[in-house]
């Protein structure tokens, strides 16, 4: 007569706390070996016996415990479903003769957690089975602690983005602010004077603003501005040209790699579309539309300039389109190198 393979246990069977919470899947080929391992451990957890391909166990199961049929039956689907559960620890329990304990190979050991042999003390394999699926408990809070943290860091960088974009943005138009237009023009600047390429750069004011303020309001003067930025936007269309918002109803532009033949072509495209889109202004003596006055300097960026000698050839040529009529774009004369000594 075979000797009972569950011995009936010794000592009072383990508290386990929240048992019923626990999901095991029993891989139990021997019939006699998982009916009796049903009767225990059903007595205290959900139990399954029929695993789907398509199931991630790691999600399904908290524990999964095997004998050595269905391990060399399912070994595949067995080790995919360990590393599918991965970083979250999913427990395996092999249920082994003690006389095969000599043919339990390295790479089958790898695959499991435990090993217990048969005939086992019932109370013996509750606590493995306690202990095990505690360790999936841990691994499971960690798990978790692990993703809020991910996705406070997630949250925080988001956060910071937002922070960046509004230190950088000009808030009533949603285009670059003087901030960035400062930023940029030293970094082109630097990349011009490298690679030996023309940097263009454009002062722009929109033309008897104050008179349109005093005409239709500051809250129309804020639309205004916005849609002069949304002309810019749609004309610049390079990932490295920049349209800002340089203060009050001034605008910018840097247009790198651009020499004057190029950025006249632009500041003309700039001027038609927003000509088409024909925004009223009675208070203006220039036009019966919104207009702006364009200074425009352009240099290849060297040791004999600096970035401010740009900035005013830029400044005076928009003082002298002013002062010609206004509604105009003027181009600045070359920049003259300083004689060396």
């Amino acid at each position: 007569m075979n000797p009972d393979p569950f011995p009936h246990p010794s000592v009072s069977l383990p508290e386990l706390d929240y048992q019923w919470q626990y999901r095991i899947l029993l891989g139990i080929d021997h019939q006699q070996n998982r009916r009796l391992l049903t009767g225990l451990l059903g007595r205290f957890y959900s139990l399954q016996d029929s695993p789907s391909e398509t199931v991630n166990w790691g999600h399904a199961f908290d524990l999964c415990i095997f004998d050595s049929l269905f391990l060399g039956r399912l070994n595949a689907q067995i080790v995919a479903q360990r590393e599918a559960a991965s970083p979250v620890f999913l427990p395996f329990l092999l249920l082994l003769k003690r006389a095969h304990l000599p043919l339990l190979t390295p790479a089958i050991r790898q695959q499991v957690d435990d090993v217990i042999t048969v005939p086992v003390d019932q109370t013996e394999l509750l606590l493995r089975v306690e202990s095990l699926l505690r360790a999936r408990q841990q691994a499971l809070k960690l798990s978790a602690l692990l993703a809020q943290e991910q996705l406070q860091e997630q949250q925080i960088l988001a956060d910071n983005q937002i922070l960046q974009a509004m230190a950088t943005q000009d808030s009533l138009t949603g285009i670059s602010n003087r901030r960035a237009f400062d930023d940029k023009l030293t970094y082109e600047w630097k990349l011009g004077r490298r690679e030996q390429t023309p940097l263009a750069v454009v002062l722009c004011d929109v033309d008897h603003f104050k008179a349109y303020n005093d005409t239709y309001g500051h809250i129309l003067g804020d639309q205004c501005l916005r849609a002069i930025a949304g002309v810019f936007d749609t004309v610049i269309r390079r990932p490295a040209d920049m349209a800002a918002r340089y203060g009050g109803e001034e605008f910018a532009l840097i247009l790198p790699k651009t020499d004057s033949e190029g950025a006249v072509h632009i500041l003309n495209r700039i001027r038609h579309t927003l000509q088409a889109r024909a925004i009223p202004h009675q208070g203006s003596p220039t036009s019966a539309c919104v207009s702006c006055s364009f200074g425009l300097a352009v240099a290849v960026p060297s040791d004999d300039f600096e970035i401010e000698d740009l900035l005013q050839a830029a400044d005076a040529a928009l003082y002298q389109a002013k002062a010609e009529g206004r509604d105009r774009a003027i181009v600045a004369p070359a920049l003259k190198s300083i004689p060396q000594p």
